[in-house]
């Protein structure tokens, strides 16, 4: 009998050992200070997974064990981005939902393969800009970051970075992989915006392995390159909300166009003190500039709200208003898991011909793909073509959650997936955005609860007030 107790409590560790994966005892702390006890995983994957003998890489996550008696299958967390970090996001502002969701099963941060911990080339980046000093426009722009990828990806590849190994499908059998090391027959999936995307591919690939899936955000299989039209009509709503407040305001769309006219006429020349370094910086604002700070900033009801605020500072002529975002309009850094990941998912030709017809009449033209790579822009990198693109069917309970402020994943993404998930509600919020969409209300919480335990939830719209 002892001996068949001590097989017992060993078998588990065995187990873990025997499948790459360890497992250990870890303190998580919160950035607010709070701690709670939880494990820290490690798993080997491969780094492709059709060369099963080939080269490996480590992915790491944090296990917050279930306060239930009865726990259902694994919660996996799938942060966005690409390129957010699972376990960083269970220390933030969602640390509070990890937590509650103990009350239904194991809830797991993970990293993804090329992020945060999971991430082995930490320090490589590299940076792009279109000078402030020039006028820029979409091809200008495109041009800069064609030529920035082709060069990161030359020297990430000296480094001895795999590009080609950092795609949505690989990342879909990394969790296929974290699930038979677990040793449980299914997972519950959460997710919110590029997490939607693994999820996805991990619902087409392995829906018979998924118990539950929520999807908060929804970016499908082909909506890595965004349409314009959506962006237009989130300006509509934004206008209907704003006349509801002030009937005598004027319209929105004819703001923006009256000062997108001027700049196309006339670009405007703003001195400004670089808060970095102290010196004086010229910046010649063109209509382009504006066009990408109003996509840029419709992300989310808090970013629109400052947006508009500066937006009549600008009407006012006082463009120096505006310098301080200068820079995040006309540059920034390229990391490896990101740029590889974004130009591989790609765009079917049918999307590419639908966003240039809607760019050509679009106020905010195509700014709203401004930064998007391509796969041939990046050597080592193949694009995952139209079967990982097309239409999904899967018969799993899904949790679909929209904010209808939401100005990067809005409520059409998710409708658009309905057709080939016949098991799939949707939440829609009323004035939520991209970063309102677990807590800007705690109903939220309380549905998903509801739908990870296996009860009925049904299609749903609340009026939110709060984002988080």
């Amino acid at each position: 009998m002892q001996a068949l107790l001590l097989f017992t409590l060993i078998a588990p560790l065995a187990l873990a050992h025997a499948s790459g994966l360890q497992l250990e005892p870890h303190t998580f702390r919160a950035k607010d200070g709070r701690t709670v006890e939880a494990e820290l995983g490690t798993l080997k994957v491969p780094l492709r997974h059709a060369q099963t003998e080939g080269p490996s890489l480590t992915l790491r996550f944090v296990r917050f064990k279930s306060t239930n008696p009865k726990p259902k299958a694994p919660i996996v967390y799938l942060a966005g981005g690409p390129g957010g970090s699972g376990i960083e996001a269970a220390r933030g502002i969602r640390h509070e939902l990890f937590l509650a969701l103990r009350e239904v099963a194991d809830v797991i941060a993970l990293d993804q393969r090329g992020t945060g911990q999971s991430n082995p080339y930490p320090e490589l980046s590299h940076p792009w800009s279109v000078p402030l000093d020039q006028p820029v426009n979409e091809a200008l722009l495109t041009a800069t970051l064609k030529e920035a990828a082709t060069e990161a990806a030359k020297e990430w590849a000296a480094a001895g970075v795999e590009l080609g190994a950092y795609t949505t499908v690989e990342s879909a059998e990394d969790l296929e992989a974290l699930r038979e090391a677990l040793g449980v027959p299914r997972l519950n999936l959460w997710g919110i915006s590029y997490g939607t995307h693994l999820e996805l591919a991990y619902l087409r690939r392995h829906a018979d392995r998924v118990e539950h899936a929520i999807l908060a955000g929804v970016e499908g299989p082909d909506d890595t390159w965004k349409r314009p039209a959506q962006a237009e009509a989130l300006l509509d709503r934004w206008d209907a909300r704003l006349r509801a407040q002030d009937k005598t305001s004027k319209r929105l769309r004819s703001r923006l166009r009256a000062l997108m006219v001027e700049l196309e006429r006339s670009p405007r020349t703003v001195k400004f003190t670089d808060p970095r370094t102290g010196a004086t910086q010229t910046w010649i604002a063109t209509r382009f500039d504006l066009q990408r700070a109003t996509f840029e900033s419709l992300r989310d009801p808090t970013t629109f709200q400052r947006f508009l605020a500066l937006l009549s500072a600008l009407e006012a002529g006082h463009f120096e208003a505006m310098a301080p975002f200068a820079m995040l309009l006309r540059g920034g850094a390229l990391e490896p898991m990101p740029l590889a990941m974004d130009a591989a998912s790609g765009v079917s030709p049918a999307r590419r011909a639908r966003i240039a017809r809607e760019a050509g009449t679009a106020l905010l033209g195509g700014a709203v793909n401004a930064g998007v790579p391509e796969a041939e822009w990046v050597p080592g990198v193949v694009d995952l073509g139209e079967d990982f693109r097309g239409p999904l069917k899967a018969g799993v309970p899904v949790l679909l959650i929209s904010g209808t402020l939401d100005g990067r994943t809005g409520p059409d993404n998710a409708e658009a997936l309905r057709p080939g998930l016949p098991r799939a509600v949707h939440l829609i919020l009323e004035g939520a955005g991209h970063d309102g969409l677990f807590q800007s209300d705690p109903r939220i919480l309380e549905r998903m609860k509801a739908f990870l335990r296996g009860e009925k939830v049904a299609d749903e719209r609340l009026e939110v007030k709060g984002a988080h």
